[in-house]
């Protein structure tokens, strides 16, 4: 056979993609890579996806390729997955130097078997959500996860709903979570203790719960500052993904406040075998602390008690931000929230396609814009649901080069909002129709209304716009009409 042998099939169902590529084992059952393939009939052929091992005098005697395998290697075992990633870097080396194919079945492989990035995280300029998306990522990468590990340093009730939404599916449900939460300090909320342990196959403990509860102040002799979200199975080496960083199961944490966090996942233990091995002492000391924690049941009453009695009960401050205001508001009275409520409030300059501009005077170039529900946010104005055909407000708003008019935003019959613009003819402008509409944010009026300044450009001036700003987020609306967010 081959090295690829590709007349071969595994019990498993082992193809000959590059990732479950068949490795050669000598007469004595040593992975041992060779390029010209095995001839040996005393060798023999090794399904590194299951471990089954295959003898190549049956393998050569028979027709389709399916024989029966003369043993199994534990893929998970140490020696194995160590001999299979020494096969595979002699296999990479052996590769001819500028080969196609070569470079894009490494990248492949070495994409399904590792992955590592860093995740950053700031609603002022429009990076929302990144952190609880880079959880949800790592646990899709994880595949069937069987147990969850979670340790932080305060969580919040909105925190626990949003990381539990999130994740909602089979292997959340199935699988065995362990949570970590500190009380120091009083920052933790008790009702996030009790959602999360009324979640199914769930158990929290406090790490250092006695030492902090017999503080008056809920002061503990060395904090408990770790953030921790890990993915894996029962069996060693365990992890499949993690996430360490800076964001604690919060919602300001997840959504909308300033967090980096880094993640990564295995795919393939034996080609990643380093990099899973430095990671296990993040595993290590999780199970360490978990032994020395409390039970909840055994400090949550105590707490409420003296987390109550504090001179002034600590809250959670950053959960009560605008932006996360902004995230958490409900859409049963409010036009929008999440991301985009988020994005529209801190952007600096909003840019919308006037391809529509709406004919309200007569045979004039029309003055005023139809853009999608909620825009009203970038403005100023709250994002509540109100009746059709109400006026939300008054701004400032100058073409560029001319003097300020007041202009309204108002919710119009057909559920959008509606922007007055100044009267081009007055303002330099020969019509809004066609162009591209460029609003940004000055600084407020003596009077402390808001100002903005309108410039009248087309799509390569939002390009280069674009280019410049340190973010942008591009949207549309359902009929197809653009429009986006700089930061």
């Amino acid at each position: 056979m081959d090295v690829d042998s590709e007349k071969q099939r595994c019990a498993c169902g082992g193809s000959d993609l590059y990732v479950q590529d068949w490795a050669y084992a000598d007469p004595t059952g040593r992975l041992t890579f060779a390029a010209s393939g095995s001839s040996d009939p005393a060798a023999f052929a090794v399904c590194s996806r299951c471990g089954r091992v295959y003898s190549n005098a049956d393998l050569f005697q028979s027709e389709d390729g399916v024989v029966a395998a003369v043993t199994r290697y534990d893929v998970n075992a140490r020696v194995f997955m160590a001999a299979r990633a020494k096969y595979d870097r002699e296999a990479h080396a052996a590769e001819p130097r500028g080969s196609t194919r070569t470079t894009n079945r490494l990248a492949d492989f070495e994409d399904s078997c590792y992955q590592v990035a860093v995740h950053a995280q700031d609603s002022t300029i429009g990076r929302v959500g990144v952190v609880l998306e880079a959880i949800a990522h790592a646990a899709d990468r994880a595949g069937d996860y069987e147990c969850i590990d979670i340790a932080v340093a305060y969580a919040s009730a909105e925190g626990v709903r949003l990381l539990e939404e999130k994740l909602a599916g089979p292997s959340w449900a199935e699988a065995r979570k362990r949570f970590l939460v500190s009380l120091d300090f009083g920052f933790t909320q008790p009702k996030a203790l009790t959602r999360l342990a009324e979640i199914g196959n769930t158990e929290v403990r406090i790490p250092n719960g006695r030492e902090v509860l017999s503080s008056p102040a809920l002061r503990p002799q060395s904090a408990f500052h770790a953030k921790v979200f890990s993915f894996g199975v029962e069996q060693y080496p365990n992890l499949r993904a993690l996430v360490v960083g800076s964001a604690n199961l919060t919602a300001s944490a997840l959504s909308t406040g300033a967090e980096v966090v880094t993640t990564q996942t295995w795919k393939s233990h034996a080609t990643a075998w380093n990099d899973l091995r430095r990671a296990q002492s993040v595993h290590k000391w999780f199970e360490d602390t978990w032994e020395n924690a409390d039970a909840l049941d055994n400090v949550l009453d105590e707490y409420r008690l003296k987390r109550s009695a504090l001179p002034r009960p600590p809250r959670i401050r950053e959960e009560k931000t605008p932006a996360t205001r902004h995230y958490l508001a409900s859409m049963e009275d409010h036009e929008i929230s999440g991301d985009l409520s988020v994005q529209l409030a801190a952007a600096k300059e909003l840019w919308i396609d006037a391809s529509s501009v709406i004919r309200n005077r007569g045979t004039r170039p029309g003055s005023q814009l139809n853009t999608p529900r909620g825009t009203r946010v970038f403005f100023g104005f709250a994002s509540e649901k109100v009746p059709r055909d109400t006026t939300l407000g008054a701004i400032d708003l100058r073409v560029i080069g001319h003097d300020y008019h007041d202009r309204t935003v108002r919710f119009s019959n057909n559920s959008m909002d509606i922007i007055n613009l100044p009267i081009p003819e007055e303002n330099g402008v020969e019509t809004y129709q066609g162009t591209f509409l460029l609003f940004a944010r000055d600084s407020p009026g003596p009077d402390n209304r808001r100002r903005y300044t309108l410039t009248v450009t087309d799509e390569a001036g939002i390009d280069a716009k674009k280019a410049s700003a340190a973010n942008s987020i591009d949207l549309s609306m359902n009929s197809g009409r653009k429009y986006g967010l700089l930061f």
